[in-house]
């Protein structure tokens, strides 16, 4: 027996987030990864009998928009992450016992908000208009090690910021447990 049709919808849209997420890595693009989530609830919607429970949904709609996402780059002509990647995000994402992924999305904007104007448009280039490295060295006449540097940076700075906000998170969600038993 499978889940019905109310089921899920409200569980894709718990989790569109963590799909559109897995999505906008692949193709790089937002509205393209809304536009696979919407393919995957209709697939979902279709092949609601096969699903066994909650779990089980998450994880075929995990696949599925990989699935859909990948293919929709390579038509675009984009070149996915290397598949190796793509396992660990997607286990990474179909962990729900791993933080909030809502919390985290936050979290990385506000800390993408402290960055600076350069460091902006460098993520802007490599992760929203899909440029290698070594074309955006060239578009602002920088060595390819320089650009991978900085991009390191930001990288370690942003992982450093998301996870002092998830420390702040916890340690207000443990006062107000303290102060409201």
């Amino acid at each position: 027996m499978g889940l019905e049709p109310d089921t899920v919808v409200q569980l894709l849209l718990r989790e569109r987030v963590r799909l559109a997420a897995s999505a906008v890595a692949v193709l790089r693009d937002v509205h393209a990864a809304d536009d696979a989530f919407q393919q995957v609830v209709l697939a979902a919607l279709e092949h609601r009998g096969e699903l066994r429970d909650a779990d089980h949904l998450l994880a075929w709609a995990l696949r599925s928009i990989r699935h859909r996402a990948v293919d929709l780059a390579r038509r675009r002509k984009i070149r996915p992450l290397p598949t190796h990647v793509l396992d660990l995000l997607e286990a990474d994402w179909g962990d729900p016992a791993g933080l909030d992924c809502p919390d985290r999305v936050e979290a990385l904007k506000r800390c993408i908000g402290k960055l600076g104007d350069s460091a902006r448009d460098l993520l802007q280039r490599k992760y929203f208009d899909g440029m290698t490295a070594v074309a955006i060295a060239e578009r602002l006449h920088r060595t390819p090690d320089a650009v991978y540097q900085s991009l390191s940076r930001i990288h370690r700075a942003l992982r450093a910021c998301v996870e002092h906000q998830a420390m702040l998170v916890a340690s207000d969600h443990d006062r107000h447990e303290r102060d409201h038993p």
